[in-house]
Order: C-alpha cells, then sequence, then structure tokens
C-alpha cells in the first residue's frame, strides 16, 4: 500500500523524517577532552613534539592537535592520543609520529602535573601546582609566579638556563640553580640538552 501526505500534516510528517534521517555532526577528529576537577594531578607522557600546555577556564582537559604542512597523511593516521581520568588523577599519553603536529593542552589553572617527553619543545603556561618534569633535548619553558613557590630545582647538562624570573641566568655545561621562596608548591624540572627558561608570569 502506498500512502500519500498531503496538506500541512504530510509535510510536517515529511520534515520529521528528514531530520530523523540526517546523520549527527561529526565529532572534532583532532580533539580529545575528559571532564575533571582543579586540584588533581595530571601526568603528560608525550612523544616527541611541539606542545602548548597552558591554563583554561573550564573543568576539563582537552587536547587538540593540528597537522603541519609538513604533516603525511600516514602520520595522522598512526597517531594515537589518549586522556584518561581516574578519580583526581588525569593521564595523557599521545604516541606515534607527533613532530609535524602542534598540540594544544589545556589543564585547570590549578593542576600538578608530572611530564616526561624526548625531544622537542614545550611551553608550559599558566598553571599553579607542583611540577616534576624531565625531558632529554629540546627547549623547555615554564611560566612561573615566584610567590607561589615553596622551592625551585632546574637543570640543564648541556645548554642555556634562564631563570632570570627567580634572579639567576647560567650557560655551558652542567648548569643547576635551587631556589628556596615562601609558597606552596614544588618545582622540578631537568633538561639534558637544549634550553629550560623559567619566565615569570605577570
Amino acid at each position: 500500500m502506498t500512502h500519500v501526505f498531503t496538506g500541512s500534516i504530510g509535510i510536517l510528517v515529511l520534515g520529521s523524517l528528514a531530520l530523523a534521517q540526517t546523520p549527527p555532526p561529526e565529532a572534532d577528529p583532532f580533539t580529545v577532552e575528559r571532564a575533571f576537577k582543579e586540584g588533581g594531578k595530571v601526568a603528560l607522557q608525550l612523544a616527541s613534539g611541539d606542545y602548548t600546555v597552558r591554563a583554561g577556564a573550564s573543568d576539563r582537559i582537552l587536547v587538540r592537535w593540528t597537522p603541519d604542512r609538513h604533516a603525511r597523511l600516514q602520520d595522522v593516521q598512526d597517531l594515537r592520543v589518549s586522556v584518561r581520568v581516574t578519580g583526581s588523577t588525569g593521564t595523557v599519553v599521545t604516541s606515534g609520529k607527533a613532530v609535524h603536529m602542534d598540540f594544544l593542552i589545556v589543564l585547570l589553572a590549578r593542576s600538578d602535573v608530572h611530564l616526561r617527553m624526548r625531544a622537542g619543545e614545550i611551553t608550559l603556561q599558566g598553571i599553579d601546582g607542583h611540577k616534576d618534569i624531565r625531558m632529554t633535548a629540546g627547549e623547555l619553558k615554564i611560566g612561573v609566579r615566584r610567590e607561589t613557590l615553596a622551592s625551585a630545582h632546574a637543570s640543564v647538562t648541556f645548554g642555556d638556563l634562564d631563570a632570570r624570573a627567580l634572579g639567576i641566568s647560567k650557560s655551558g655545561i652542567k648548569r643547576t640553580l635551587d631556589w628556596f621562596g615562601g609558597g606552596d608548591y614544588e618545582l622540578d624540572a631537568r633538561l639534558g640538552a637544549g634550553d629550560l627558561t623559567l619566565a615569570e608570569i605577570r
């Protein structure tokens, strides 16, 4: 039996059927986010690449990446990004060929950060909390508020250590600083080869 819809009712029904058959918009394939609460610990286990880690106003961890003009389709397909949250601990893991990706990682402003990466560039800005950072080679820039720090340890085996935010600047081989203040948070940043900068957040 064939049904013919006539009049305004028929138009309404046909319109409803069309809406029901319209697929929902696709999620952004280059973004992962998870709900998270302020004051937790975030472990960053990152493949070599370029990363900006900054504070956000929302209640979640967000990771977004953008392939640059040198990225190959296979690089994009092989890249894996995982964001897991268990209680007050978040874990961000990137793996695969990430050197032709620009990453943005947004954390809550009050988060403890545990970061491990072999090589690349990292800028960490606007995050208050304990920081434990290890990087083999590259450029590492960390924004600090000296009034929030209880202590700061930073070292570079080969390269420059610029900590003018704490009144210290060194270059050469095996540069190390230890600084103590009246704040609440501890900073421990260690770089094998490259440039390490502690920049004041104004």
